[in-house]
C-alpha cells in the first residue's frame, strides 16, 4: 500500500484511537468495550509498559487507521511468546493496512525481540482477519467455546499462534 507510515504509537494518537475503537465493526470484532473516551485511551497510552510495543499505521495525511502490537511476557520461561493485537479502520479493510501492520509487527517479533511464538485470539466468524493471520502463517490451536461476549450473545474464540524455530 502506498503512502502509509506505521510508527510507534504516541500518546497524541489517543483522539484517533477512541474514534476507531467505538466503532460498531470494531467493538463486535475485538475484546474492548464500547463508549471508551480518548481519557481512557490517553490513561491507556501513558501506562508505558516495557512488554508492550504497539504501532499504528496512518495514511497519506497522516490520520490512524489501525493499531497492531505486541504484548510480551515478563515472566522467565515464557519471555520467547507474545500475544498479537490488531485492528483497522473498516473504512480501510481490504486496502492492505492489516498485513502491512501485520508485517511490521511480525519483523519486530522475529528480528528484534527475539520471539518464538506469536499467538493470538480471534472470534470464529471474523473470516477476513483468520484468513490474513493465515497468510502470515498463523495455526489454529483451538477453539474456546463461548468465550466472549458480543452484543449479549456469547461467541467462540479462536486461538492461533505462529512459530518459529530458533536458529
Amino acid at each position: 500500500m502506498h503512502d502509509l507510515l506505521i510508527r510507534k504509537v504516541e500518546p497524541e494518537d489517543a483522539p484517533a484511537l477512541a474514534a476507531m475503537m467505538v466503532l460498531e465493526e470494531v467493538v463486535a470484532n475485538t475484546l474492548q468495550l464500547p463508549y471508551q473516551s480518548v481519557d481512557d485511551w490517553r490513561r491507556k497510552l501513558a501506562q508505558t509498559q516495557p512488554h508492550v510495543h504497539s504501532l499504528v499505521a496512518c495514511n497519506a495525511e497522516g490520520r490512524v487507521i489501525g493499531n497492531a502490537g505486541l504484548i510480551g511476557n515478563e515472566r522467565p520461561r515464557i519471555r520467547h511468546a507474545a500475544a498479537l493485537f490488531i485492528v483497522v479502520h473498516p473504512d480501510w479493510h481490504g486496502r492492505g493496512v492489516g498485513s502491512a501492520l501485520l508485517r511490521a509487527v511480525l519483523e519486530l517479533a522475529d528480528n528484534w525481540l527475539g520471539l518464538l511464538r506469536v499467538e493470538l485470539a480471534v472470534v470464529h466468524d471474523n473470516e477476513p482477519a483468520i484468513a490474513l493471520y493465515r497468510k502470515f502463517g498463523f495455526e489454529l490451536e483451538g477453539r474456546r467455546r463461548m468465550e466472549q461476549l458480543r452484543a449479549g450473545r456469547y461467541e467462540d474464540t479462536l486461538i492461533m499462534a505462529r512459530l518459529r524455530r530458533p536458529e
